[in-house]
């Protein structure tokens, strides 16, 4: 780290020291070594903190000194082409998918561009919990508030789960639509979400008894209706790790 951020202080010293003919020199080629090295350094080791808070650091610096600038935006877009190649080498890696929204949000990217990525990622491997965050974090608060998003929603998860019922990456978001869900406005709309997300969770138990993802998202669905003594003994004997807190639970 400490490297990175010496090159980080010579850059922005030369900055300050040359004169306005320079420093437009400067402004225009300084980035391309420094973007050259990092990439370097991540083809090495793709979830080094240090390279990518530099890579941030360089582009960060590009677009407020050159927002308009046709090289800022060449940047921006091969920043974007390395984020696939990099996804492509390993879809988990959740720095590269931390700096892709950053880079995304310079370009302008369209919040639909981007559910089509994490869709395509998604439908590849089941158990990209990075992906599924990210498709989070790119609902906006209001469009995950209507029905209809969320149906959708909740049926991309519930094609997981009948493809992988023991990986915890879609539960993991079906956790995160039903407090969405929670948040409807309209009752009537509230309840049949949750109501339909509970028989489908109440249909995977019956498929995959032996499964414990299910019976603990109709523990959050049904509330008291399902924190019963009998449901956390049932889940203490399929999750023994965790029967301590199960029985607590069920005791409390």
């Amino acid at each position: 780290m400490t490297a990175w951020n010496h090159r980080r202080e010579t850059i922005e010293a030369a900055a300050s020291t040359s004169s306005p003919s320079d420093a437009e020199d400067a402004e225009r080629d300084w980035w391309t070594p420094e973007l050259k090295l990092s990439e370097t350094a991540l083809r090495s080791n793709p979830k080094s903190y240090p390279s990518w808070h530099h890579r941030k650091w360089v582009i960060g610096r590009l677009k407020r000194l050159a927002p308009d600038a046709p090289t800022t935006r060449d940047a921006l877009e091969h920043e974007l082409a390395l984020c696939v190649k990099l996804l492509d080498m390993d879809d988990r890696n959740f720095h590269c998918w931390a700096y892709r929204r950053f880079i995304v949000e310079h370009l302008g990217r369209s919040v639909d561009d981007e559910l089509a990525y994490t869709l395509e990622k998604i439908e590849n491997n089941f158990s990209n919990y990075s992906a599924w965050h990210y498709r989070s974090a790119h609902l906006s608060t209001e469009a995950a508030k209507k029905k209809e998003m969320l149906d959708k929603e909740f049926e991309l998860a519930s094609n997981a789960f009948y493809t992988e019922p023991e990986d915890q990456s879609a539960w993991m978001y079906h956790r995160w639509l039903t407090s969405r869900a929670r948040e409807l406005d309209d009752a009537g709309e509230r309840e049949a979400a949750l109501r339909a997300a509970l028989e489908t969770c109440q249909e995977i138990s019956e498929l995959e008894p032996e499964c414990k993802w299910p019976l603990l998202a109709q523990v959050m669905l049904s509330g008291e209706s399902h924190r019963d003594a009998e449901t956390f003994n049932r889940l203490a004997a399929l999750d023994p790790s965790r029967s301590g807190y199960y029985r607590d639970v069920a005791s409390g």
